[in-house]
């Protein structure tokens, strides 16, 4: 929800405004209304917005503009599961990316890319668990990362390239690894 408007000044943006106004720029890409770069500036900018005036200059001139706000607050996606037992498992593309998600790969393999995702609250939790097994999660640039996991006989990234945006979603990654791996990766968007 908005903050209530203050006779001094613009109304305040809270997380919700700036999710809804990321996912609009989401839709607005992937319909070809905005170019990767024009899209990549405006969300690092929506994250970063402190007012409902700067989050209307953000997509006041897209078709999909109309309809913000119709939809009721943003509500985060269900808790998710993805297993990847003697198999593999993907999340890419576009999906909307719950509040919690936890991972497992026994004797397997996954990924989970978060880069053309829609983010339906700001604070992502990813419990990532792999046994004789491998995961990689792919984070796009704007996205902050706190990582903590424990490698036994194999690894669990303890760092990401680059710094997020601020404003921007932060994603917390934990979990433990045994004989396997949880990789952790920033890459950017594909153009086209």
């Amino acid at each position: 929800m908005s903050t209530p408007p203050s006779p001094d000044g613009p109304t305040g943006a809270v997380d919700t405004d700036r999710i809804e106004v990321a996912q609009l720029l989401t839709e607005a890409a992937a319909s070809g209304a905005l170019d990767l770069g024009e899209y990549e500036n405006r969300l690092t900018k929506a994250y970063a917005a402190q007012t409902q005036d700067e989050l209307d200059r953000l997509s006041d001139d897209l078709p999909s503009a109309v309809t913000r706000g119709r939809c009721g607050p943003c509500r985060p996606a269900p808790s998710t599961l993805l297993l990847a037992i003697l198999t593999g498992f993907e999340r890419r593309g576009r999906w909307n990316v719950p509040k919690k998600l936890t991972t497992f790969a026994l004797f397997g393999g996954g990924v989970v890319d978060l880069r053309y995702a829609d983010f339906t609250c700001h604070d992502v939790d990813i419990h990532s668990i792999s046994i004789m097994g491998g995961q990689t999660i792919l984070v796009p640039p704007e996205v902050n990362v706190d990582l903590h996991g424990v490698g036994v006989m194999g690894n669990f990234d303890h760092t990401v390239s680059g710094e997020g945006s601020p404003g921007a979603p932060c994603v917390r990654i934990r979990g433990f690894s045994l004989w396997g791996n949880v990789g952790v990766k920033r890459k950017k968007r594909k153009s086209g």
